[in-house]
């Protein structure tokens, strides 16, 4: 297996958890008794996670991808 396959495969990976993680936060985080800084936190973060899944994609397109 290539590099590149591997980082794409990762990226794949990355990105299913961010969109698992944005469905938990829509449907079962922002239901609970959390306060709202709580609420925002975790949706920073996961924001954060698409956007780096989708850098690792970038990054598998390079010629030489270096982690």
């Amino acid at each position: 297996m290539s590099a590149s396959l591997a980082v794409q495969r990762l990226a794949a990976l990355s990105g299913a958890l961010a969109v698992g993680a944005g469905a938990y936060g829509a449907h079962g985080f922002r239901r609970s008794n959390r306060d709202d800084y709580q609420k925002e936190l975790y949706s920073t973060a996961n924001t954060y996670h698409f956007y780096h899944s989708l850098a690792l994609l970038g990054a598998s397109r390079c010629r030489k991808p270096a982690l």
